[in-house]
């Protein structure tokens, strides 16, 4: 697709961005942004009175830009989409720099910054993202990692994530009353209201709204062939979902230790992450071996893409289970995931306190999250690290103070079918090239 016709199909998407820009113009006059309102109901919000009329001006000044950005965007210039897409994160950034004192404003604020994004970078279609052949396996594979299907339970978790966010940071910044728990009471009161969560300068809830946000719309970006057309959006989306994820997953299994408390919500959200950490490394492994072996330099190929010598084309029918390809639940893997979860559990149903607590909080939340993310058939090796888990689980009952009998023997007998479950590999449906042997 030349750049004439990609902009004569993109017209109306620029127009939608120029339009988004006169909304943001008028919506501190049509909302009254400066009108009364009522303190935090958290004592989180510092109560800076100037924080409406700041929220004025970055709307106004954001929405003078993006129209004069559209302007330049009608004129076959691309170059603009990408800034407008950049503003769009600013305005989910804005109201909790200010801490936004109304709830319309981060509610304008953030969905006016999520179209931004979609109709700059995400409907509109760069010329660099057109091949001859979209729609195909990596060298080596079994299957296509960058399908339609296989990113639809990653986005269904990211918009997942950021509903119960925002529904979090409704609380933090003082919209609403009280939040609800599904499991623990006011666990969840007492994680988003903690020390850890003041410490933060802005809402942390709000912060996960922006990170689950980000990641549910990027993994909308790019077509089926996106693993060798954009290798740097496929990275950045890995980036996301995979390091932060896991220091996300590994915070929300540590609320006993560090608040003493679960927030149920949270869990949920964590669960939705590990879900689609399992489910997001194959794209980005297929990303690594592409830039192995194109003939490109690196950075040209890094953000232009490259054709692949030899690829096949993806023939594999959709259906619902092309949704998880690459992903099967072993048995021994889906057993040594509920010793996880009982071993987060047995501080509370054994009584558990002190180093002893601590340690299977710790310990049980790793096994959880090893074990579901070693679904995945790209990282099936992870499982070996359960192994040194259960070596340590049954050596901590003699080394760390307060764990009686019932707990000492509880603690061994699962280390002990965790290191026996952990060495088998479990069945292999899929082909992965280069990595088969790993």
């Amino acid at each position: 697709m030349d750049e004439e016709s990609c902009l004569m199909k993109n017209h109306w998407s620029r127009l939608v961005v120029i339009l988004l820009g006169l909304w943001l113009i008028c919506a501190p006059g049509t909302f009254g942004y400066e009108a009364p309102f009522t303190p935090s109901l958290t004592g989180i919000n510092p109560n800076n009175i100037h924080a409406a009329y700041y929220l004025a001006m970055s709307d106004i000044m954001t929405g003078i830009v993006v129209i004069i950005l559209g302007f330049f965007s009608l004129k076959g210039r691309n170059w603009p989409l990408w800034i407008v897409a950049l503003l769009g994160v600013w305005l989910q950034f804005a109201p909790l720099i200010f801490w936004s004192p109304k709830a319309v404003i981060y509610l304008n604020d953030t969905i006016i910054g999520m179209l931004l994004i979609v109709f700059s970078i995400l409907v509109t279609k760069l010329p660099d993202e057109s091949w001859s052949s979209n729609k195909v396996v990596p060298n080596g594979w079994s299957y296509n990692p960058s399908s339609g299907m296989q990113r639809i339970p990653v986005i269904f978790f990211g918009f997942l994530g950021w509903f119960i966010s925002r529904y979090l940071s409704a609380y933090q910044l003082g919209y609403i009353p009280t939040v609800w728990d599904p499991f623990f009471g006011e666990g969840t009161l007492h994680v988003i209201t903690s020390n850890l969560s003041r410490s933060f300068p802005v809402s942390d809830a709000g912060l996960g709204a922006l990170a689950y946000g980000l990641e549910a719309l990027m993994g909308c970006k790019g077509g089926a062939g996106r693993w060798r057309t954009m290798p740097w959006m496929v990275v950045i989306f890995g980036l996301l979902v995979v390091p932060l994820g896991l220091v996300s997953i590994l915070l929300v299994m540590s609320q006993p230790i560090i608040v003493g408390a679960w927030c149920g919500l949270c869990l949920i959200t964590a669960a939705g992450m590990l879900i689609m950490l399992a489910l997001t490394v194959d794209e980005v492994l297929a990303v690594c071996q592409f830039m192995k072996t194109t003939e490109k330099p690196f950075w040209k190929a890094f953000f232009k893409g490259d054709e692949q010598i030899g690829a096949v084309e993806d023939n594999r029918p959709f259906s619902l289970k092309s949704m998880f390809y690459g992903v099967n639940i072993p048995l021994n893997l889906f057993l040594t995931a509920l010793m996880g979860f009982w071993i987060i559990a047995s501080p509370a149903v054994l009584h558990l306190k002190g180093f002893a607590a601590n340690n299977n909080h710790i310990m049980g939340a790793l096994i959880t999250v090893f074990s579901i993310i070693a679904w995945a058939e790209v990282t099936r090796v992870l499982r070996y690290i359960n192994i040194l888990i259960a070596i340590w689980l049954v050596v901590s009952v003699w080394l760390l103070p307060g764990y009686m009998l019932l707990a000492q023997v509880s603690n061994i007998l699962i280390g002990l079918a965790l290191l026996f479950l952990s060495v088998r590999r479990g069945v292999i449906r899929e082909s992965y090239g280069s990595w088969r042997i790993y």
